[in-house]
């Protein structure tokens, strides 16, 4: 398995794009330190879906590399909560941004904020993960 720039590029952009619009929408509440409202519920929904559905035709691709960036993308946004959790360092804020403001949503199923820093990476990986599963069994269905 070659990991080349042509095909991290489109997972990469995709991750930022989504991630970004997710922020642009759950910011003003996180920002003013509101709860989570069900406008969040839903932005973190689609936010996820999006997710889901990328993980398809990567599925039916059977693209490693889609599995790497999964690891490594909520890899870190797992070390970052866990250290946001423990240690809250000042440095390690946009990268709590990145990965628990697109979630903040999961904090009106949940209602605590630091149960959510936590759950949200593995909530990520596992919609991530189940998009590419439904993939490999689409490839797997034989046509009729």
């Amino acid at each position: 398995m070659v990991f080349s720039s042509k095909r991290w590029f489109p997972i990469f952009l995709l991750a930022f794009v989504v991630t970004m619009v997710a922020i642009w929408m759950n910011a003003p509440g996180v920002m003013a330190g509101y709860p989570a409202t069900a406008f969040d519920l839903l932005v973190t929904v689609c936010f996820l879906l999006v997710w889901f559905l990328f993980g398809i035709p990567a599925g039916i691709k059977g693209e490693g590399t889609f599995l790497v960036f999964l690891g490594v993308y909520w890899g870190v946004g797992l070390v970052v909560s866990l250290l946001a959790v423990l240690a809250p360092y000042v440095e390690l804020l946009l990268f709590g941004i990145w990965f628990s403001v697109p979630a903040h949503g999961l904090g009106l199923l949940l209602g605590n904020t630091m149960l959510l820093k936590l759950v949200a990476p593995f909530v990520g990986l596992g919609v991530s993960l189940m998009g590419y599963g439904a993939g490999r069994k689409l490839r797997q269905k034989k046509p009729v």
